[in-house]
């Protein structure tokens, strides 16, 4: 015996209504718009069929908005008891949290144990306790759901202090870097400075010899250009001779 395997996705599928936005419906809708009449006859080339008006997004929500079946106001606030219909089992005014949670939470006890012993010596009426024990349960979570604000504001200040923190110790630890740089830096500069004297010292050096050796090669040439000169009026006066 086979079973037929489905692969689905984690995630809903998207909306069927994506395939009305087709180039040619598009078109229409821009034409309408342009002339302000729209068609009085639904688009049947899609299953189900539909409005061109339809194409038009939605208007912006202003009460209420629903996501995966679920309705949520726009106004998101937390519901009093007497909105969900539920007793009161604290002061509505002015009380301690924390006393009454753990009033609450003692309560709760007491009902589990009851709900325990009428199950024991008489199951068919555990509604009663059950009910109180919902009773309870919602208004421990009313109380708890009131410190949510106030948690909300503790936790984004956590957040900031812990990046005003690092952000202090990483800009400290960069002076810290800048100082140890400027220091090797200063450290290299008066190791090399010597090295810089120096070598000015080799250039001017060179440069003397180099002046040196121009000169004496200056002398030469003249020296040289005398002697020709010399042996040319020789040769001339030899020649006359003759």
């Amino acid at each position: 015996m086979t079973e037929q395997q489905t692969t689905r996705s984690a995630w809903p599928d998207p909306p069927n209504y994506y395939k009305r936005y087709t180039d040619e419906n598009l078109e229409l809708l821009k034409e309408a718009k342009r002339t302000n009449s729209y068609p009085v006859e639904p688009i049947h080339t899609i299953i189900p069929e539909f409005y061109l008006q339809q194409l038009e997004p939605p208007p912006t929500p202003t009460e209420d908005y629903t996501v995966f079946d679920q309705t949520w106001p726009i106004d998101d606030h937390l519901p009093t008891l007497d909105e969900l219909g539920v007793k009161h089992l604290f002061p509505e005014t002015s009380f301690d949290r924390v006393k009454s949670l753990k009033k609450l939470n003692r309560a709760l006890i007491v009902q589990f144990l009851e709900l325990l012993d009428v199950l024991v010596h008489n199951p068919e009426e555990f509604g009663k306790n059950v009910e109180n024990i919902s009773t309870i349960f919602i208004n421990m979570h009313h109380i708890l759901n009131a410190y949510r604000p106030h948690q909300a504001r503790e936790t984004l200040k956590m957040k900031m202090e812990n990046q005003l923190a690092k952000k202090r110790k990483e800009t400290m630890e960069i002076r810290e870097k800048n100082k140890e740089i400027l220091a090797m830096l200063n450290t290299f500069g008066k190791q090399i400075q010597p090295l810089i004297m120096a070598d000015d010292t080799i250039k001017l050096e060179n440069s003397d010899t180099k002046m040196e050796e121009k000169t004496d090669r200056k002398d030469m040439d003249s020296s040289e250009r005398v002697i020709h000169q010399k042996r040319a009026e020789l040769m001339k006066l030899v020649d006359d001779i003759i």
